[in-house]
């Protein structure tokens, strides 16, 4: 087995879950080290080095690559922005779209969070154009 090494420290147990989650995503193992005495005891989080996300030796130049990705925004823009592939609006002619909102299921999710302390996520919304706020041509 491979020896692991340390990739990146967390104060905080939460953000080392959700880097531990993406390396997984891509395949590769990770460790999370001082996990539970910073769970157990925050104060100390800082004394005992924080939450260690630890990546086999071999993978460290993968996983580096993988978080310079995710600490460029390229993660983040893959899932708030749209391709428009061919789309065209048929009002304008534009070919930038977002997501319209659907606040009948936002306060559908908020009502059921409230009364069951389930959150289902609200379904995405029609396309509109950035430009104008038509539909996409069908």
């Amino acid at each position: 087995m491979s020896e692991f090494v340390t990739l990146e420290v967390h104060t905080n147990p939460w953000d080392a879950h959700i880097t531990r989650g993406l390396l997984e995503s891509e395949g590769i193992p990770v460790l999370l080290q001082n996990e539970h005495q910073v769970w157990a005891n925050w104060p100390f989080s800082l004394a005992l080095g924080g939450v260690q996300v630890q990546v086999p030796a071999n993978a460290l130049t993968r996983a580096t690559a993988i978080l310079n990705r995710r600490n460029s925004g390229e993660y983040q823009q893959e899932v708030f922005d749209i391709p428009a592939t061919g789309m065209r609006c048929a009002s304008c002619g534009g070919t930038r779209f977002t997501r319209d909102v659907n606040w009948g299921q936002v306060v559908l999710a908020l009502v059921t969070l409230y009364w069951s302390s389930v959150i289902f996520p609200p379904r995405k919304g029609p396309m509109k154009c950035a430009d104008c706020g038509g539909r996409p041509e069908a």
